[in-house]
């Protein structure tokens, strides 16, 4: 009787092989809530890597991290109908705590524009004070009626990049810096992932956005994910919070502004269906050859206690046998048969 399977085939169910994808790699659990996820050490070791290569590129823009609130005054979302509209159907919003009803409600964050923004307009007053770029690590609620582990989950961690500038070329060219440069960059020469780089319609532009550039992966069912995405925001959040700075020609003056964000959501599985054409990069930690990860931590035959668990420095994922991505396997050696006759055996890996 044949064996089944362990991974559901991709040309039978590839929902179902995606699923079982990631609980055989131990990656991620499903949260005790809807929508939620458990990411497990090897899936979060992943994250870290990619967190630290990305980080180094944004940081190579002249853009510094800040940390910002979770919660987000209720009234703070009025003053940009636009970006309102397109979130109200995802907010989680906080109307108790301590016990009592709130005076205002708190929405958890879904994104940091509005509570950026009012920081903006008391950092920014004179044109000396821009550019002011900005990153953010961080975690955001969107409820998710359709959860999907990494893919679309009601919580999910991510980076968000929120810039002021003075012109609205400087602005326009620092999106597209972001997009091409960081986005693009880290997951083709780090993650070896084939992307296909756009622009969106105005129908599926960021709510609040005057153009959107993204950056889609190609899932291997045929349909297309958004990896990454770099909107130029125009005034519109500037004439919302009353950004101004004062001009070298001494007038006040609106800010032109960007934003732009990558998410868990990149920790995807590849479809498998094509092989990598260059090297892995260092994002995945090295784990033992041939051992399965809940061997991690025990050392081979003996049981006598944690193994170092510290990934190899330099990174670098391993496949089967320990033969890293993209290494040239050995040639093909010839041996002398018993009758003088050679016989061509497969190369083994150096």
């Amino acid at each position: 009787m044949a064996k089944a399977p362990v991974l559901t085939p991709q040309a039978i169910d590839f929902p179902r092989w995606y699923q079982d994808l990631v609980g055989k790699a131990e990656l991620a659990d499903n949260g005790p809530v809807r929508g939620t996820m458990v990411i497990r050490p090897y899936g979060y070791g992943l994250w870290e890597r990619m967190q630290a290569e990305m980080d180094t590129r944004i940081k190579g823009t002249g853009a510094q991290n800040a940390y910002f609130p979770l919660l987000i005054p209720q009234s703070y979302f009025a003053k940009e109908a636009e970006h309102v509209e397109g979130f109200a159907p995802e907010l989680a919003v906080v109307t108790h705590g301590g016990g009592k009803e709130l005076e205002e409600p708190a929405v958890v964050r879904p994104t940091s524009e509005m509570v950026i923004n009012d920081y903006f307009s008391k950092w920014v007053q004179s044109y000396r004070d821009l550019p002011l770029l900005i990153n953010q690590w961080a975690n955001v609620v969107r409820w998710e009626l359709r959860p999907r582990i990494f893919l679309r989950t009601t919580e999910f961690l991510w980076q968000e990049g929120h810039t002021a500038h003075a012109t609205y070329e400087d602005a326009r060219d620092f999106a597209a810096h972001i997009h091409r440069d960081v986005y693009e960059d880290f997951m083709v020469n780090v993650l070896a992932m084939d992307t296909v780089p756009g622009r969106k319609t105005v129908k599926e532009r960021f709510a609040g956005a005057i153009n959107t550039l993204t950056l889609e992966g190609m899932m291997g069912d045929g349909k297309a994910i958004q990896m990454a995405t770099s909107h130029e925001l125009g005034q519109n959040f500037a004439k919302a919070f009353n950004t101004r700075y004062l001009s070298k020609e001494g007038r006040q003056e609106l800010v032109w502004q960007t934003s732009w964000g990558s998410t868990t959501r990149i920790r995807r599985p590849g479809d498998g269906t094509r092989r990598r054409q260059r090297p892995a990069g260092p994002a995945a930690p090295r784990r033992d050859p041939g051992r399965g990860p809940r061997d991690q931590g025990r050392r081979r035959g003996s049981g006598q206690g944690p193994r170092d668990r510290r990934p190899a420095e330099g990174g670098g994922c391993t496949r089967a046998r320990g033969r890293p991505h993209g290494r040239a396997l050995r040639p093909p050696r010839r041996r002398l048969g018993a009758q003088g006759r050679t016989r061509t055996h497969r190369g083994r890996p150096p």
